[in-house]
């Protein structure tokens, strides 16, 4: 709990990290945000502290109040101050992998909150969203970058497969539709799941390639960098594995 609280505290005091944006443009970020909901979650499996409760509900309400923006049905990576639109490339990112990923922390939250409808609603809300923005409907699976006004994003890998949002993908929805039972979400998981199970492991060794071109062909054979590491794909197997158990034992 220390090392949460001074991780709040560094996050919290202005002056101690370096500026993330340039100093003349205030800005929020969507990933500190949302990456507290699950670390807070996580630590709470162990530690009963208040303080994690209050993280949580702080980064919803700004997911809520800042981020989500009705009228292009996106949540954003990067908001002013307020929440208002910074009308620039980089202003306009929608990531749909990481929306989805907070899609599945909100749907985590609302069960650990006796399945919390509202919180349920805003979940489904922008996993429904992210989905539109995110799937190829040509290539299939999740790309990169969106510009929330459909100008060309500026990323490079704005329309590559990274092995990242398709694992959260594959969660969020299976959770969706454990949460729901609405066979839309299995089809979701379906459509995710084939697709990323037909694209990113190696055939012959097993393990995932983590970047593939838009038409699904690997653009680097890499398995490993200090971007990708093992985490996403170990965690999404062992919650889907656990969430199919439960849906299997619901029946």
């Amino acid at each position: 709990m220390e090392i949460f609280k001074r991780t709040q505290y560094f996050l919290n005091t202005p002056g101690l990290l370096e500026p993330k944006y340039l100093p003349a443009l205030e800005a929020r970020g969507h990933s500190i945000t949302m990456i507290l909901i699950n670390t807070a979650a996580r630590i709470r499996e162990v530690i009963s502290d208040p303080v994690l409760d209050r993280q949580i509900d702080e980064s919803i309400a700004a997911l809520r109040k800042y981020f989500i923006h009705p009228e292009f049905k996106a949540l954003l990576e990067m908001v002013g101050p307020q929440g208002e639109l910074i009308d620039t490339c980089n202003g306009r990112v929608i990531n749909p992998g990481h929306c989805i990923e907070t899609a599945w922390f909100i749907m985590e939250e609302a069960r650990y909150r006796n399945d919390d409808n509202e919180l349920m609603q805003l979940a489904l809300q922008i996993l429904d969203w992210s989905w539109e923005w995110g799937w190829d409907k040509e290539f299939g699976g999740i790309i990169n970058f969106r510009d929330c006004r459909n100008f060309p994003p500026q990323d490079y890998s704005q329309d590559m497969k990274f092995w990242w949002p398709q694992t959260e993908a594959i969660i969020a929805t299976l959770y969706a539709y454990k949460m729901t039972c609405d066979e839309k979400y299995l089809e979701m998981h379906k459509q995710i799941s084939e697709w990323t199970y037909a694209h990113f492991p190696d055939k012959e060794y097993g393990e995932w390639y983590g970047y593939l071109h838009r038409d699904g062909s690997v653009a680097q054979p890499a398995k490993g960098n200090i971007f990708k590491g093992p985490f996403h794909i170990p965690r999404m197997m062992i919650r889907s594995h656990l969430l199919c158990e439960e849906i299997l034992k619901s029946r």
